[in-house]
């Protein structure tokens, strides 16, 4: 399947994203994945998913700063961690409809169609690219209003999510009823896998939870849980 794709009917993205490009090549590098035929098709969006990460932890830095003056640093961290993370990426690109527009490379393409990306991780970097891609075309006032509508939803939630990650939950835990801490061993499938790590979690010894992920936090958290869910009060 071709990328030409990316060269059309970007004013329905750019309506999407609630932002007009002066410059639309700034758009379209943030929708190009390194695996594309770089010769044909310019530069990848490595370097505006730098600056769009940058950019979408400061914006999120700043609301829960201003929204809740109360809460310690620490759990600013923990808020600021759930909204910036993957899960909370994807969101916004499905609302986007961003996989319509990304191109990548045949062998980063699944469905019988080819217009399926393998791996969320691109999908999730391709959000990241498009806001360093506003901040690069229009600046920071831009940007900060294009996350800020984005976000608005999970902004809204997230004083009422229980944002203490699961590993160190399940750390807590094990050290409030003595049992010293989790371990984790982790297992690399390989570059071609769909989910390339998997996370054993240990307990004294003894394997409570297991989780597969396409990068290694994500596989421990999700043994964590597995872990969590024997051991905690939840069980």
């Amino acid at each position: 399947m071709s990328c030409d794709h990316i060269h059309v009917d970007l004013n329905v993205l750019e309506a999407c994203i609630g932002y007009s490009f002066s410059e639309r090549r700034f758009l379209k590098r943030a929708l190009t994945h390194r695996s594309a035929d770089q010769a044909r098709y310019g530069k990848h969006m490595e370097r505006l998913e730098f600056l769009g990460d940058a950019v979408l932890g400061l914006v999120i830095s700043e609301f829960l700063h201003d929204t809740y003056p109360d809460k310690p640093e620490g759990e600013l961290s923990r808020m600021r961690s759930v909204l910036v993370r993957k899960d909370a990426l994807l969101k916004v690109a499905q609302a986007w409809h961003l996989v319509d527009y990304l191109c990548v490379g045949d062998s980063e393409r699944i469905g019988k169609d080819g217009s399926g990306i393998k791996s969320p991780s691109i999908t999730a970097n391709a959000v990241e690219a498009v806001i360093g891609a506003v901040f690069e075309d229009g600046g920071w006032e831009p940007a900060r209003h294009m996350v800020k509508c984005a976000w608005q939803a999970m902004l809204v939630d997230i004083g009422n999510i229980d944002t203490c990650d699961a590993k160190s939950r399940l750390q807590e835990w094990t050290q409030a009823n003595d049992q010293g801490l989790p371990e984790y061993e982790l297992k690399d499938m390989g570059a071609g896998s769909t989910l390339r790590f998997e996370a054993i979690c240990r307990v004294k010894g003894q394997i409570l939870g297991r989780g597969h992920g396409d990068r290694k936090k994500q596989a421990e958290t999700k043994a964590a849980e597995h872990a969590y869910r024997k051991l905690g009060p939840e069980s």
